[in-house]
């Protein structure tokens, strides 16, 4: 059927103990970028603030510019169909647009831009080339604020980007995520870059989704932590969007979903609900920098089950995997299974440092004094060596499907793989390893050749 026409600055690092301070490229990328974007809604009403919107943090938000935000052209809810309300009217799904109605296609898909509860979906009124915010009614930031998202359309591309941004989690009495000043807009480096011409994506539609879930885009769940109730609703959130995205770009012929950090874990938990809501014909792709999916000798079970109690994954990535995750605390890997089992064709690419100080602090919290699988106690820094065979197991179990890029202990140059992200920032262009530069490497992993880069 033809389609009718928002654990990255610090993933995690803010809940990483205080030893781990690790070097990270991103932290310091560019600022001010909201004054290359447009971000007045399409009724023009006075702009609002970032703050506004996500209560402001003096926390770290990873150095990102700041800017402002719209409603989606005033339009209707986007949550889909209120189940506690009275019932859809009788004709609701007939085919035909009865009085009260604002659209009725005869199908329950709620991605096609016409709800299952016959309600029309906006159009983004987003201008050509330049970057606009849009608040999304129905979806919620951690702290009980409306998220949204960042675009820049192009109409004469054929392919979409979806970048998850990161920036902490929260999971603890001691959450100490800082991303609710979150920017509008990104960083204009990094992939982001529309000027480089060895960027594989710089005539694409592009959307920026700010992290403000403290969830690593995972959950749907209230949770009282530290004496006030937290709202995660990363996961839900994104199906919210794809209410939106889908029928904006009808005729996709490529979507890539990426992140850093945060997001890069984010990419791989909605990869299979982004690629069900496109549907079979555009090429999916996934590009995870710094979230790697690792089994449970490095991801301990009991820290597995803390994210699962607290941001709900049981009712979101677990209940979409089913059978094929059938330990539930030794998830990452079997989601990652269950994608490529429902959808083939594919295409992942995975970088990491094979000693990252952000991800095995995030960990440490599993590793309660010294001891693996120990979620009480003082945290203790997962051990490189460990974290660095967990990535290699990962590159060995995906070997023939899945390209990886690392940076390893013996990198003099690169903090001996001490760093974190790369994406979004200048060393999208300046990282090199074994002769291979990153960029180069994104593009294989676009045009789906399989390279292995690093230890």
């Amino acid at each position: 059927m033809h389609r009718l026409v928002y654990p990255a600055a610090l993933l995690l690092q803010a809940c990483a103990p205080a030893s781990s301070d690790a070097p990270d490229d991103t932290d310091t990328s560019t600022t001010g970028a909201a004054s290359t974007g447009s971000t007045t809604t399409a009724d023009d009403p006075a702009p609002t603030t970032a703050a506004s919107h996500h209560g402001t943090s003096t926390g770290d938000t990873g150095g990102e510019g700041t800017g402002t935000g719209s409603d989606v052209t005033g339009a209707p809810d986007t949550s889909g169909p209120d189940t506690s309300g009275p019932p859809p009217a009788p004709f609701c799904g007939d085919g035909h647009v009865d009085p009260g109605e604002g659209c009725d296609d005869g199908n329950d898909d709620r991605f096609d831009g016409c709800l299952p509860d016959c309600t029309g979906v906006p159009d983004i009124d987003a201008p050509t080339l330049q970057w606009k915010y849009f608040e999304v009614p129905g979806t919620l930031c951690m702290n009980g604020g409306t998220a949204g998202f960042g675009i820049s359309y192009n109409p004469d591309s054929p392919d979409v980007m979806i970048y998850l941004e990161g920036g902490g989690a929260c999971f603890n009495d001691v959450c100490d995520f800082s991303a609710f000043n979150v920017p509008f807009i990104p960083p204009p480096d990094g992939i982001f870059n529309r000027n480089n011409p060895g960027n594989p994506v710089k005539d694409w539609s592009m959307i920026y989704v700010p992290y403000c879930t403290g969830d690593i885009h995972g959950g749907d769940r209230d949770t009282e932590l530290g004496g006030q109730v937290r709202t995660f609703r990363g996961y839900s959130n994104i199906t919210r969007y794809l209410e939106l995205w889908v029928p904006k770009f009808p005729d996709a012929e490529r979507v890539l979903l990426t992140g850093i950090s945060a997001g890069g874990f984010g990419a791989g938990l909605n990869a299979l609900q982004v690629a069900d809501a496109f549907g079979p014909d555009p090429q999916m792709i996934v590009i995870d920098d710094s979230g790697p999916p690792m089994a449970n000798d490095v991801i301990p079970p009991c820290l597995q089950q803390t994210f699962r109690d607290v941001w709900g994954l049981d009712d979101t990535v677990l209940a979409a995997c089913g059978g094929d995750c059938p330990d539930p605390n030794n998830f990452p890997v079997a989601l990652i299974d269950h994608t490529f089992n429902s959808r083939p064709d594919i295409r992942f690419g995975l970088f990491s440092n094979t000693a990252d100080l952000v991800i095995r602090g995030f960990m440490s919290f599993g590793y309660g004094n010294g001891q693996y699988d120990t979620c009480d106690g003082v945290p203790t820094i997962v051990p490189a060596d460990a974290y660095e065979g967990g990535l290699l197991d990962l590159r060995d179990h995906y070997a023939d499907n899945a390209s990886t890029y690392y940076i390893g202990q013996t990198q003099i140059l690169y903090n001996f793989g001490q760093g974190h992200t790369v994406l979004r920032s200048p060393s999208f262009w300046t990282t090199v390893i074994d002769g291979v530069q990153l960029s180069d490497w994104v593009t294989k992993v676009i045009d789906g050749d399989v390279q292995h880069v690093g230890p």
